[in-house]
C-alpha cells in the first residue's frame, strides 16, 4: 500500500475573517514570530487587523479594514503561511511524513504555495504581495464602474463555452473558472447588470461581488505591468515542489516561468477548475487546505465529491488533520509489515 499523494491548497482573497490565526498565535511561538516579522515589513500591526474587530462597532468605509484589498492580501498570505508552519511543526512532533507532491493556491494563494515551495523567502513574498494589492487597488480606483459578478448553477452544470459566448456578447470577461457550478465574470457594471437579467431568466444565480476592482480582467493590465517590474528585481529560486499554475495549469518550478505566471494571473483567467482536474488526474489522493476558511475544500467537492479534503485553520482542524495523517501512516506501516515474508 502506497501513501496517498498529498496536495496542499492555499486560499485567496475572500477567505479572510476577523480572528483568523488567533488560536495559533496564542499557542505557537513560530506563529508569533511570523506575525511580528509581517508587522515589521508592512509598517503596521497586521496581527491587530486579523484579530480585532473594527473600533467600537463603527463601520469603516462600510467594511472592516481587513476586507480592504491592501490589507486582505498580506493578511491572508501571512495567516496561511503561519498555518502551514504549525502543520509542519505538528507533523515533525508526531513523526508524520507530510508526503506533499504538489502545491496550489487560488489567485493570491499562489504566492503562499510558492513561498512554501521555497521559491522566495517570507519577507520578499510579503513585500511583493503588498505591492500587488496596492497596484490592483490603484487600477480599481481608476475604473469605479467596473466589477465582478459570480454566476452560480446549483445543478452543477455550468457550460463554460456558453458563458464565454455570453461574455463576448456583453463585452465582459471570464475571470475565475472555479467549479462546475460557479464561474466569475468581470467588466463594466452596467453590462454585468444586463447579463444578470438574462442569466436569471435561465434559472442561474448572478451576484455582484464586493470587490475593489475588476480583478483578473484585461482592465488590470496596468497593475500587472507595475508588478512585472517588481518581479524583475526579485531573485527567485527553483521550487522544491511543483506549483500548479492558475493560468496555464502547468506544474511550475522554474523562476522565469513563475514570474510570467504571477504577471499574467492579475489580468488573465484563473482556471481553478482546470488546476484541480489536472491534480486529480495526476493521482493526488488527498487535499489539505491550509489557511482561513474552507472555500477551496468546498470547491473541490463541487468538482469531484469523491476526493477527500482536510483543512488547517485553527486548533480543532489542525488536530483532526494530523490525526488523519497519523492514521494513514499507521495503516501504511501495518500493511507493509504484513507484506514482509
Amino acid at each position: 500500500m502506497e501513501n496517498k499523494k498529498i496536495t496542499l491548497l492555499f486560499p485567496g482573497q475572500g477567505s479572510q475573517y476577523v480572528g483568523m490565526g488567533k488560536e495559533f498565535h496564542a499557542k505557537y511561538k513560530i506563529v508569533r514570530d511570523i506575525y511580528d516579522q509581517a508587522d515589521n515589513v508592512l509598517g503596521y500591526k497586521l496581527s491587530e487587523q486579523c484579530f480585532k474587530k473594527p473600533g467600537f462597532g463603527k463601520k469603516i468605509m462600510h467594511r472592516t479594514v481587513l476586507d480592504k484589498t491592501i490589507f486582505t492580501q498580506p493578511a491572508v498570505l501571512t495567516t496561511s503561511y503561519a498555518c502551514y508552519k504549525v502543520l509542519e511543526q505538528r507533523c515533525k512532533e508526531l513523526n508524520i511524513d507530510l508526503n506533499v507532491s504538489l502545491l496550489a493556491g487560488h489567485s493570491l494563494g499562489e504566492y503562499t504555495a510558492l513561498l512554501v515551495s521555497g521559491v522566495m523567502d517570507f519577507e520578499s513574498c510579503l513585500k511583493l504581495v503588498a505591492k500587488r494589492a496596492f497596484y490592483m487597488t490603484e487600477v480599481g480606483r481608476d475604473y469605479p464602474d467596473a466589477g465582478l459578478m459570480a454566476i452560480v448553477d446549483k445543478k452543477r452544470n455550468l457550460n463554460y463555452k456558453r458563458i464565454c459566448n455570453l461574455c463576448k456578447d456583453f463585452e465582459l470577461y471570464i475571470t475565475l473558472n472555479n467549479t462546475k457550478k460557479q464561474i466569475v465574470v468581470g467588466g463594466a457594471k452596467r453590462k454585468l447588470a444586463e447579463l444578470s437579467k438574462q442569466l436569471k431568466q435561465e434559472g442561474k444565480l448572478a451576484t455582484i461581488l464586493k470587490v475593489e476592482g475588476p480583478f483578473h480582467t484585461p482592465i488590470m493590465r496596468p497593475a500587472a505591468e507595475k508588478l512585472k517590474k517588481e518581479l524583475e528585481k526579485n531573485r527567485l529560486s527553483i521550487g522544491s515542489k511543483p506549483v500548479i499554475a492558475n493560468v496555464s495549469n502547468d506544474a511550475i518550478v522554474d523562476p522565469n516561468h513563475i514570474k510570467q505566471e504571477l504577471y499574467e494571473q492579475i489580468f488573465m483567467i484563473v482556471n481553478w477548475r482546470g488546476s484541480v482536474e489536472k491534480m486529480i488526474g495526476n493521482g493526488e489522493g488527498l487535499f489539505i487546505e491550509v489557511g482561513p476558511k474552507k472555500v477551496l475544500s468546498n470547491m473541490i467537492k463541487d468538482i469531484d465529491p469523491s476526493i477527500p479534503c482536510l483543512n488547517v485553520e485553527d486548533m480543532e482542524s489542525l488536530e483532526k488533520t494530523v490525526n488523519e495523517l497519523k492514521q494513514q501512516t499507521k495503516d501504511l506501516s501495518e500493511d507493509n509489515s504484513q507484506d514482509e515474508p
